[in-house]
């Protein structure tokens, strides 16, 4: 009866964290020369690692939204803790919770429209964040120049690439993100990203500008990963 009762209270503790796992080699990987290759490389290197710190910054037309967190992949899925500079939000398997500082927390469906993105739903916002998906993407792209680079300390092989704004359309899950890209491809605009891979071919840096015909950038995406693997933990909040 002891045992049962300390195998349960061991598997309450686990529930929402990862087991840390060894990074790959601390070595930079070869060029690739193909788009294909690079996101199904990089991608799933990525969405191999338990763990992992983000910060994404988005700029439209001059207005900055600015994330950062942590994501964790669990036997449940892939759980999120994130803030910017008003909300806190915590997204679970199957629910999502919010605050303002110092208020209380309020649940939140998955269909729900995310608080911190409105061009996400909450079961959507994994995506926003997720290195794997954020690289994954950029598929169908176009790479267009290759350079080493050392960014933020950290020895990197650089990517830059054409985005082919259909087909990203065409893989968005969100109706809302999908319906953006959509009008933005009709619209004439283009898109360019830059990916910075590290050691282990895991990204680094992830960043996409978007621009109108006459070349003026109307969005820019900036992701930045860091800490694979740390010992973090993702719970439901206590309300």
């Amino acid at each position: 009866m002891r045992r049962a009762v300390v195998a349960f209270v061991l598997a309450a503790v686990l529930s929402g964290c990862s087991a840390r796992t060894g990074l790959p080699e601390p070595a930079l990987g070869p060029v690739l020369d193909d788009s294909a290759s690079l996101v199904a490389l990089v991608g799933a290197r990525a969405a191999e690692q338990g763990t992992v710190r983000f910060d994404a910054e988005t700029t439209v037309s001059g207005l900055n939204v600015a994330l950062s967190g942590d994501l964790v992949r669990a036997r449940e899925g892939r759980l999120v803790s994130l803030t910017d500079s008003m909300t806190d939000v915590v997204v679970l398997a199957d629910e999502g919770w919010s605050r303002t500082p110092g208020g209380a927390w309020t649940r939140h469906e998955p269909a729900e429209r995310a608080p911190v993105r409105a061009s996400a739903t909450v079961a959507g916002l994994p995506d926003e964040v997720d290195p794997a998906a954020v690289v994954r993407s950029l598929a169908g792209g176009l790479v267009v120049s290759t350079g080493d680079e050392e960014v933020d300390g950290v020895p990197t092989r650089r990517y830059t690439m054409l985005v082919d704004l259909r087909r990203q359309a065409d893989r968005a899950i969100d109706a809302t993100r999908r319906a953006q890209l959509v009008a933005a491809y009709e619209s004439g605009f283009t898109a360019t990203a830059t990916v910075w891979v590290g050691p282990g071919d895991l990204p680094v840096r992830v960043e996409q500008v978007m621009k109108t015909l006459d070349e003026n950038v109307f969005q820019r995406t900036l992701h930045r990963f860091t800490d694979w693997n740390a010992d973090l933990r993702v719970s439901a909040p206590n309300p």
